[in-house]
């Protein structure tokens, strides 16, 4: 028996504070526990039906992803960033985010295409939809398809700059399509992206996906501001 030729194929299982690392960045990112809200770790715990343990594992890796803050002597709370603050983090994510680009296209193969192919179509069926459900799935789909579309870049400190900054912004952008419940938008972006990377036009490509992370902070702002005003009257 040639034992050089054999190989142990060997899944891995999450461990518990990985799957409560998970699901607490999936209830932060849909809206369970809003911007600036303060994560009582007793209460976090029950909600996800685990002990503190491994929450207290979990948060750490948060903070280090930029989706909580911990402050001195209050505990974590989920990250809040003020209008200046998002504008500026999208100015970073634009600047990435075209680079990447730029590197992407000139990489990409026949796989990469196939891949982009099956998400936009995906995304497209979900966004037509008008459940918390399809909505949440969209999002997913939307980590994935920008993924896709900039991983032939090969450039992973590039990357890794770019989701920190998107994990700051996200929980913000979930929270303002919940509101409007309006998806249009953005897909018929995706869809215009999608079929420049296919094609291969690089500078239609470049421009949509400046465009697309400035359409996206406009109408995140927007979204605020109008939320902002409703409670401002309500208040009145």
């Amino acid at each position: 028996m040639n034992t050089h030729s054999e190989r142990l194929d060997i899944v891995a299982t999450p461990t518990l504070p990985e799957i409560v690392y998970r699901e607490l960045r999936k209830a932060i990112l849909n809206g369970m526990f809003i911007p600036g809200q303060m994560l009582r770790q007793d209460d976090v715990a029950a909600k996800l039906g685990v002990s503190r343990s491994p929450l207290r594992e979990a948060l750490p890796r948060l903070e280090a992803g930029g989706i909580v803050v911990l402050h001195p002597r209050r505990g974590y709370a989920v990250a809040a960033l003020d209008p200046k603050e998002i504008a500026e983090v999208f100015d970073l994510r634009s600047l990435v985010e075209v680079e990447l680009a730029r590197r992407s296209i000139a990489r990409r193969t026949e796989a990469d295409i196939a891949r982009i192919y099956s998400i936009v179509t995906e995304m497209k069926a979900l966004a037509t939809e008008e459940s918390a459900e399809a909505l949440s799935q969209w999002f997913e789909l939307n980590k994935k398809f920008h993924d896709a579309l900039l991983a032939p870049a090969d450039c992973p400190h590039h990357l890794k700059a770019l989701q920190h900054s998107r994990n700051l912004i996200e929980a913000y952008i979930r929270t303002e399509a919940r509101l409007t419940g309006d998806l249009r938008e953005a897909q018929e972006e995706h869809s215009q992206l999608a079929q420049a990377f296919v094609v291969g036009d690089s500078e239609r490509f470049l421009e949509l996906t400046k465009q697309h992370s400035e359409h996206t902070r406009d109408r995140l702002l927007t979204g605020l501001n109008r939320t902002e005003g409703l409670s401002a009257a309500g208040n009145a």
